[in-house]
């Protein structure tokens, strides 16, 4: 697919939309493709939305779509991609994987974007192969399928399968797309519609530098940062996060309090209750589990920290984020004490 086509041939896409799907990766991906059409002034690309029954869909922004046809009634087609977002870790339905493996099995290149990445391992699609899926839930993907060689790039192109991290990097995945089929001119014109400055290579890492993100330019609080977000599950005493940054705890503690406003201790813990908060809202692991994934050994310290640090407990921010998973989550807490 991601190649130079022959003169006059059209490129068909089917998107999958799955519920709660993300539409600015579904938009990036197929704004560029529009516009290429635009700018070539012919038919270069052309596809259809399919969803499991034909329905709209409700994006994750609540926004309803309307789709063009169901998995059943969706032609034969030469590249399929999945298009997905929150909850997609959860159990997807059997019908949707068999129709994802008979459309490869078919011959079509396989495509995700987004957590779409997850839907595709699932259904065995991405077996033996290197791939991405968001950061948010990259290194829990790695975990969960082994048999992947995954990957912290934006997009991932590995034979006949590609996965993209979402958001706007799908809209480099579409550039690429286009400039492989169609060369770089017409690429960067597209991009150029966009207002959109440098066309991004697969290998760009997704996520914002630390120096960018945070603000902060000295480079011993950038390291001690750093090894904090390398050990969530298993948190560093600050005298050995001073020691690798290469200063005293008490001058890691001034940095700390000249740069951020806080404490090593306190920002330390921050980053370990934002990522039980991700896993909470993208996961259906016991609260227990979550608390002890993010370094806390105490039930009940977890679910204090938490409350203080979001306003109610986890099992009710759970809830309160993702209702459909209310009964889950009481279950859940049968396992631990957690509340």
């Amino acid at each position: 697919m991601f190649h130079p086509l022959p003169t006059g041939q059209i490129q068909k896409i089917g998107l999958l939309l799955l519920p709660k799907f993300s539409l600015i990766a579904l938009s990036s991906v197929v704004e560029p493709l529009r516009m290429a059409n635009t700018q070539a002034e012919q038919r270069l690309y052309e596809w259809i939305l399919i969803s499991k029954d034909g329905l709209p869909v409700n994006a994750s922004n609540e926004m309803t779509l309307s789709t063009d046809c169901s998995m059943e009634n969706a032609p034969v087609l030469p590249a399929i991609i999945v298009v997905s977002s929150y909850d997609q870790e959860r159990e997807t339905e059997a019908s949707t994987l068999n129709w994802l493996r008979r459309q490869a099995a078919f011959g079509a290149t396989m495509g995700a974007v987004d957590t779409g990445s997850h839907i595709l391992a699932r259904a065995g699609l991405l077996d033996g192969v290197r791939a991405t899926i968001h950061w948010e839930i990259l290194d829990r993907f790695a975990e969960n399928f082994p048999k992947i060689d995954v990957a912290r790039d934006i997009f991932v192109i590995d034979g006949d399968r590609f996965t993209c991290a979402g958001a706007t990097a799908s809209l480099d995945l579409a550039l690429n797309l286009i400039r492989a089929q169609h060369g770089h001119d017409l690429a960067a014109r597209v991009a150029d519609e966009f207002i959109y400055h440098r066309i991004r290579e697969s290998s760009d890492e997704q996520r914002m530098p630390l120096r960018q993100r945070l603000q902060v330019s000295n480079p011993r609080l950038l390291k001690a940062i750093e090894l904090m977000e390398l050990s969530l599950s298993e948190p560093l005493t600050t005298s050995v996060i001073a020691e690798k940054a290469g200063v005293s705890v008490k001058a890691l503690e001034r940095l700390f309090h000249r740069w951020l406003k806080t404490t090593p201790g306190a920002y330390y813990r921050r980053l370990r209750l934002s990522k039980a908060r991700q896993m909470l809202q993208l996961t259906d692991l016991a609260i227990i589990d979550v608390a002890i994934e993010c370094g806390f050994s105490s039930a009940g310290y977890f679910s204090n920290a938490y409350k203080t640090s979001f306003g109610r407990p986890p099992s009710q921010d759970r809830v309160t984020w993702r209702p459909q998973v209310k009964n889950n989550s009481e279950q859940n807490q049968k396992r631990g004490t957690v509340h």
